[in-house]
């Protein structure tokens, strides 16, 4: 027998009688402590998987979403500046349609001069999360090859599409940049700091776009028809979204339908990342510097004026992430729940 043997022999001998001389007490603690012990060890293990994973899944993500870029204007003309010029030509349309049947959105008059801001605001906004859940609903259908030849996480996709969707978002920053240019040129007052809260919200909206498009691309591996709904839906959606118009229009007003209608605006999700993101680019600093000229010429700003130039506190950005958690967490269950079954599906 070789030493090293022996001295294996002796120290299993060694714990064996220790342990037989450890009180009932003393052998429930050293349990615990060797499954605490295991324990680490395991979380370890699936951390350094995860970590493994997580490299693997970004090189892929990282690709899917350059592919989607690239495709998505890749016959056109202009290619990818349609990211900056789709926004620019919506805007105007509604600009034509809306200014006059809604009194420029309705608000305060300094609403009224930005009309162009507040739609687009509004436009970009709620595009995002249409281009990307609308992108998403079939993305786990459309790349069966890629699931069923690889071995790969399935939420690379719906997570490729949001991820996308917030690139055409910055290209259409771009666009209301330059719209906000304009109208400062004409007198108004809309460049200030502020503008950089609007990245506060931004993980919080990804993370609200990303939990529908979970939901959406599990939903379509088994109900096809679900993309014609969502379609009519989205229509649905951007009208009860105040892009072209204020819920300031519903307040105050007797009737069941205003009253109905105020409570469905003010809660749907899309009117505060809409509003926060309007408050934060331009508004408030506009209405502050329209407050200031009335102050200069001797005159009291009006209290909607006041409160319009207020910047949202930390109340609302809560409550933005509060919504963007939950419709990940609901998203993530939904998806772990019926991932097992996509690919009898798909």
């Amino acid at each position: 027998m070789s030493d090293f043997e022996k001295n294996g022999q002796v120290t299993e001998g060694a714990t064996e009688l220790a342990s037989d001389e450890m009180t009932p007490k003393e052998k429930k603690e050293e349990k615990k402590a060797q499954e605490k012990r295991e324990s680490r060890e395991e979380f370890k293990e699936w951390l350094f998987f995860q970590k493994k994973e997580l490299v693997k899944n970004f090189n892929i993500v990282k690709q899917l979403v350059i592919k989607s870029v690239k495709v998505q204007y890749r016959n056109s003309v202009i290619g990818i500046f349609w990211t900056i010029l789709n926004p620019l030509l919506n805007m105007l349309v509604m600009y034509l349609v809306f200014s006059n049947m809604f009194g420029r959105g309705g608000g305060t008059w300094v609403d009224g001069n930005t009309y162009t801001l507040y739609l687009l605001c509004g436009n970009i906004v709620f595009g995002m999360m249409r281009t990307a859940t609308y992108q998403a609903l079939p993305s786990l259908v459309y790349n069966r090859g890629l699931l069923t030849k690889n071995k790969m996480s399935y939420n690379v996709f719906p997570l490729a599409n949001t991820l996308s969707a917030m690139v055409n978002f910055a290209f259409s920053f771009i666009a209301l940049l330059g719209v906000m240019l304009v109208v400062w040129i004409q007198g108004n007052a809309v460049f200030s700091w502020n503008i950089l809260l609007a990245l506060v919200v931004l993980p919080a909206l990804f993370l609200f776009c990303y939990g529908l498009s979970l939901v959406l691309s599990a939903l379509y591996t088994f109900f096809r028809d679900i993309m014609h709904f969502y379609n009519v839906f989205l229509t649905l959606w951007m009208y009860l979204t105040p892009i072209f118009y204020s819920v300031t229009m519903f307040e105050g007003k007797q009737g069941f339908l205003n009253k109905f209608m105020y409570i469905v605006v003010k809660c749907n999700p899309m009117t505060h990342f809409v509003d926060y993101f309007r408050n934060v680019v331009y508004r408030c600093s506009a209405h502050a510097g329209a407050i200031e000229n009335i102050v200069a010429q001797g005159g009291i700003a009006p209290p909607e004026f006041i409160e319009a130039a207020t910047l949202p506190g930390f109340g609302t950005v809560a409550m933005l992430y509060s919504i963007g958690i939950i419709s990940t967490l609901i998203g993530a269950i939904v998806f772990m729940c019926t991932k097992r079954k996509f690919i009898y599906n798909i």
